[in-house]
This record gives C-alpha cells, sequence and structure tokens, in this order.
C-alpha cells in the first residue's frame, strides 16, 4: 500500500512540475514580447526609424545577428541598445530554457507512464500463475 502511494506521490509531483514549466514559459514569453515591444517602440521614436525599420534592428540585436546595416546613429538610440543587448538575450534564453524543461517534463511523464504500463502488465502475468 504505501508503494502504491508512493507511486501517486511521484505522478502528482510529475505534473506539479509541468504545471510549475508551463507558467515559467507563459512568464518567459510575456517578458520577452515586454523587452520586444518596448525596444521598437523606443527606437522608432529615439531614432525617427519606420516601425519595420524598429522592428528589424530589435530583432537582429536580441537574437544577436547584428547586420549592421542599420545602427544607432542618435545617443539615446546607443543608450537604448546597450540594455537591449543585455536583456533581450537574457530573456531569450530563459525562454529557451522554460521550453527545454517543459519539454524534459513531458518525456519524464511518458517514460513514467511506459514503465508504469509495463509494470502492470507484469503484475497481471504473475498474478496469472
Amino acid at each position: 500500500m504505501k508503494l502504491m502511494n508512493l507511486e501517486e506521490h511521484l505522478v502528482l509531483e510529475g505534473e506539479r512540475q509541468r504545471e510549475q514549466a508551463k507558467r515559467k514559459i507563459i512568464y518567459a514569453l510575456v517578458m520577452l514580447g515586454v523587452v520586444y515591444v518596448s525596444a521598437i517602440a523606443a527606437f522608432h521614436y529615439a531614432e525617427g526609424w519606420v516601425w519595420e525599420d524598429s522592428i528589424y534592428f530589435t530583432t537582429s540585436t536580441i537574437t544577436t545577428v547584428g547586420y549592421g546595416d542599420i545602427v544607432p546613429k542618435t545617443y539615446v538610440g546607443r543608450l537604448i541598445t546597450i540594455p537591449l543587448m543585455w536583456i533581450g538575450i537574457a530573456v531569450g534564453f530563459y525562454f529557451i530554457y522554460t521550453l527545454q524543461e517543459y519539454g524534459r517534463s513531458k518525456v519524464e511523464h511518458r517514460i513514467d507512464k511506459t514503465i508504469d504500463h509495463v509494470n502492470r502488465i507484469r503484475r497481471g502475468k504473475q498474478g496469472g500463475k
């Protein structure tokens, strides 16, 4: 009976971890969205760029591509770029990490279900002898 309680506990813990990973993904996505939209607006107004150029520059900066074809020319634009590099990269990596964490929890859940299924089959064969 205690073994069953342990199995139930492990299942519940796995579900809790998956739900926590989902919340982290949403949180990371919101953070990334806030950084992205804020930077786009900041460059649009500080540099006087059209929205498309602001989106392009923000995307290339956050993804660390940085082609160099569009660069901030104003002091304010350059000041905005420095924290965008650090914050954008950090939030982007955090988002990728949370996706990986959620994927790992899903795989672990599938493995646990498979092991549980195999154990039930084995118990059924042993009981039939």
